[in-house]
C-alpha cells in the first residue's frame, strides 16, 4: 500500500507521498534511506523503491495507491487521454470503458490535482471499485496509514491554513511533519514509508517540493555529536535522495514519466555528483529522534553565509557541521504537553 496526501490551499492543489512498494521478492536494499528496516509485512516485503506522485500535463500531476501495475496502465492511459477529453468525467469514463471492469483485488486510488492558468484548480478523488468522489473535498488522503497519523494531517493542515501561511511555505511543513511520523513510529509495518516528498499544482505549472536536507539529531544528548543528513531533491520527475544512514544514492522514478532512467542518468550523473556534496538547499528539516520537535529552515538566499549553520565538505563522504547557539537552543528546547488539544509535537518554521 502507500499513503498520499492532497488538498487544496487558495489557488494552489498539492500532493504528497510515501516511497514505499509492496513486493514479493527480496528487497534490492536492506533499509530506507531513513533507516527503516525492508522487511516481511503479511507476507510480502515493503521496500522504499518508488514515486507515486508524477505530472501527465503542463497542469496536472497524479498521486496513485494499490496495484502498482494497474495503477500503471490507468495513469498511462489518462495522460494519452488527457487532451482528447472534454471533461474529468468524460475521462474517467474512457477509463473504465477502455481498461475495466476492475477486478476488487487489485484496487488502485487516484489523487488528481488539476490547476490551469485560466480556471479553478481541481481536486479529484478516484478509485477502481467506486469510480469519482462527487464531494469534491478540499482534501483526501489515500492509503495504509494508521488512523491516528491519517487524521493528524489534516488537523495540521487546518491549524496552517488558519494562520494563514503563505501557499509556497505550506508543503515543506506538511513534509517534515509527515516524514517525523516514521522517524517515531513503526508506519513501515502500515506498508507506509521511506522519504516523503511533494509538489504543487499552480497556475498552469507543476512545481516539485524544493531542495531539502533533512537532518536527524538526538535533541537529549549534551551535544550533537552524532547527525544523519538524508538530503533530497528533484530533476526531471525523478527523485534523488543521498543518505549517511545508508551511504548511497537513490532515484526513485515512475515509468509513466520516466520510460529511460538511463537517459536520464546519462543527463543528470555530473549534476548530482557535485550537488550532493553543497550546502545549496532551500530547505533544512531539523527532526529530533529523541522527541517530536520538528524545526524546518527556509534558506533564501545562497550567495551569502547562512546565520544559523555552515556545512562544508571535507571529501571521502565526510562534512563538517556547525550550529549557532540560537538554533542549538532551539533544537534542543523541550516538549511541552499544554493539555488544551494543541498538536502533539514542537514545530519551528
Amino acid at each position: 500500500m502507500t499513503y498520499c496526501f492532497a488538498w487544496k490551499y487558495g489557488d494552489s492543489i498539492y500532493l504528497l507521498g510515501d516511497t514505499a512498494a509492496t513486493k514479493s521478492s527480496l528487497p534490492t536494499f536492506s533499509h530506507s534511506s531513513f533507516g527503516q528496516l525492508h522487511d516481511k509485512v503479511r507476507s510480502q516485503y515493503v521496500e522504499e523503491s518508488l514515486l507515486k506522485i508524477l505530472p501527465i500535463a503542463a497542469d496536472t500531476a497524479i498521486a496513485f495507491s494499490g496495484d502498482v501495475q494497474l495503477a500503471t496502465a490507468i495513469i498511462e492511459f489518462l495522460k494519452e487521454n488527457f487532451c482528447s477529453a472534454e471533461t474529468f468525467v468524460d475521462l474517467f469514463r474512457k477509463v473504465n470503458a477502455s481498461l475495466g471492469p476492475f477486478d476488487p483485488k487489485r484496487p488502485v486510488k487516484l489523487l488528481l490535482a488539476h490547476a490551469p492558468s485560466n480556471g479553478d484548480p481541481k481536486l479529484i478523488h478516484w478509485d477502481s471499485q467506486h469510480g469519482l468522489d462527487s464531494n469534491q473535498f478540499d482534501y483526501y488522503t489515500i492509503g495504509s496509514l494508521t488512523s491516528y497519523h491519517a487524521a493528524l494531517t489534516p488537523q495540521v493542515l487546518s491549524v496552517l491554513v488558519n494562520r494563514k501561511l503563505a501557499s509556497d511555505r505550506i508543503l515543506p511543513i506538511i513534509i517534515a511533519i509527515v516524514q517525523s511520523y516514521g522517524i517515531h513510529s513503526n508506519i513501515i509495518e502500515q506498508n507506509v514509508g521511506g522519504i516523503i516528498f511533494g509538489l504543487r499544482v499552480c497556475n498552469g505549472e507543476i512545481i516539485w517540493q524544493e531542495h531539502t536536507n533533512f537532518v536527524l539529531y538526538n535533541s537529549t544528548a549534551e551535544k550533537f555529536e552524532t547527525l544523519d543528513f538524508i538530503s533530497a531533491f528533484v530533476r526531471d520527475d525523478v527523485l534523488v535522495v543521498n543518505s549517511s544512514i545508508t551511504n548511497d544514492i537513490r532515484g526513485f522514478a515512475c515509468s509513466v514519466s520516466t520510460p529511460s532512467i538511463q537517459a536520464w542518468q546519462e543527463s543528470w550523473n555530473s549534476f548530482i555528483a557535485t550537488h550532493i556534496n553543497s550546502d545549496k538547499y532551500r530547505y533544512w528539516v531539523f527532526l529530533s529522534t529523541a522527541t517530536k520537535v520538528i524545526t524546518v529552515l527556509r534558506r533564501d538566499n545562497f550567495d551569502s553565509e547562512n546565520n544559523y549553520f555552515s556545512l562544508q565538505y571535507l571529501g571521502d563522504g565526510n562534512f563538517s557541521f556547525g550550529l549557532s547557539p540560537e538554533l542549538m537552543a532551539l533544537l534542543k528546547k523541550p516538549l511541552m504537553d499544554r493539555g488544551d488539544g494543541s498538536l502533539p509535537f514542537r514545530l519551528n518554521f
